[in-house]
């Protein structure tokens, strides 16, 4: 028996892809499709409009190609949404007002990618709801390659990382006075995440879904299991030549085991104190663990994972009356269990208030008291200005609370705030991110990491 097998043997190992992120580029029929979103939304404000009845982005929901979606709202010029099911996120915008090449931004979410499969989930997408409206080019923009183990990682400390770029040298840790939970390495475009996999299972939404995939994939859940993940985002994929998701899937392969090289685990008492106050870590031996999952990588069984994606879209169904009954009476065992005083009484008063709510007149808009203006300097440069009504003029304070982001908002801010770490004023961006990442914190949105 040979090293390979002997590790597959004593090691339980599953290889794949976490997330998927990618642009579409569409074709001259693009406009229909977006005028058609654009019907449907404007049809159903309208009919809570005439009714006075206020209503949320959730709201909204249009059905493409037989398929339904829950309206997220708009971020970066796109109008964002989600289908019933939370498989994928699907953005569009308006390519006349928002010129360029890629309308359609699509972000793959966990529960279709374990559910139903990546190779079923991008079929689903590509094939049966965009295929008359896209080209073939779909440039990538984020990839997750993901190995699930199991053993025990917990004695991993993030003295014991290292790397061979110095973008990388960002190392956090979230541990107990006994173990290790999570270590973050390097920052977006590349990062490695470690984690152990059944605490975070505990917090997270999709923990049931994974809980019995990776019971499915001969898993025991008595037992240590950790999740080795690199997170990789256009930037770093480019300088690999890869630059779009069939390029990705294609080199998997070879993107992850190139990663466990750029970030390795180390045998620290390979080294001396010296080598390690002199940060010569690169000395060091790798663990043996390091390169049995970095040898063993393959998403030959994780992409033959599929679904037809005629039974996929029977279950894209709209929101029903016996939805809503399986809805209403999972809540009710999951308040019963939980031993809570649940009474005809109380469910009514729920009922009127939501109705209340629902029907309350909207807030009449306040006079503004000013104008904007348009001031261009002596150097040509123009900046925007208010003129109040007593005639002063006064340059206005940008602020961006993110405690009125809703969460989706809140996570994209987050997103689109970490792109200014390498810029000039970073330390402006990284206060920023502190700032909104200490919100995402308190929702439970991601995991409470120290800076």
């Amino acid at each position: 028996m040979n090293d390979l097998q002997q590790i597959k043997q004593n090691t339980k190992m599953y290889f794949g892809i976490d997330t998927l992120y990618y642009f579409c580029e569409t074709n001259e029929n693009y406009d229909d499709l977006f005028l058609e979103i654009i019907d449907q939304m404007e049809d159903i404000k309208g009919g809570f409009e005439r009714r006075e009845i206020q209503y949320k982005p959730s709201d909204i929901n249009i059905t493409l190609n037989e398929m339904n979606f829950e309206f997220l709202g708009k971020n970066e010029g796109f109008y964002w949404f989600r289908d019933h099911n939370e498989y994928f996120k699907i953005g569009f915008k308006d390519y006349l007002t928002n010129r360029g090449l890629h309308n359609i931004r699509v972000q793959l979410q966990g529960e279709g990618i374990y559910t139903l499969g990546m190779s079923s989930l991008l079929e689903l997408i590509n094939k049966s709801l965009l295929d008359d409206y896209i080209r073939e080019n779909k440039p990538i923009t984020r990839i997750d390659l993901n190995c699930f183990l199991q053993y025990d990682l917990s004695f991993a400390t993030k003295e014991m990382f290292v790397s061979r770029k110095r973008s990388y040298s960002q190392i956090s840790e979230i541990s107990t006075a006994k173990r290790t939970q999570t270590i973050y390495v390097g920052k977006p475009p590349f990062r490695l995440r470690l984690y152990d996999k059944r605490e975070e299972m505990k917090k997270s939404k999709k923990g049931d879904l994974m809980h019995e995939f990776l019971l499915n994939q001969g898993f025991d859940l008595d037992e240590e299991l950790f999740n080795v993940e690199f997170e990789m985002h256009r930037r770093h994929l480019k300088a690999y030549g890869i630059e779009t998701i069939e390029d990705a899937l294609k080199n998997a392969e070879s993107l992850f085991k190139s990663a466990m090289d750029e970030i390795r685990l180390i045998d620290i008492n390979t080294i001396t104190k010296k080598d390690i106050e002199n940060n010569s870590k690169s000395r060091a031996i790798t663990l043996p663990i390091w390169d049995d999952i970095k040898n063993a990588y393959s998403i030959e069984a994780f992409m033959q994972n599929t679904l037809p994606v005629q039974r996929i879209k029977r279950k894209l169904i709209l929101y029903s009356d016996e939805k809503f009954k399986d809805e209403f009476t999972s809540m009710i065992r999951k308040a019963f269990m939980h031993s809570l005083p649940i009474t005809h009484k109380l469910l009514e008063s729920y009922l009127e208030e939501t109705v209340e709510a629902l029907t309350m007149p909207k807030k009449q808009v306040m006079k503004k008291g000013y104008v904007e203006v348009e001031v261009e300097g002596v150097d040509g440069n123009k900046e925007q200005f208010r003129l109040l009504d007593d005639g002063t003029l006064i340059k206005p304070v940008t602020t961006t609370s993110v405690t009125r982001m809703d969460n989706y908002e809140l996570l994209c801010y987050l997103d689109d705030v970490s792109k200014g770490f390498d810029k000039q004023d970073s330390a402006n961006y990284l206060k920023r991110y502190e700032i909104a990442y200490e919100e995402a914190v308190r929702r439970g949105l991601v995991l409470d990491i120290p800076f």
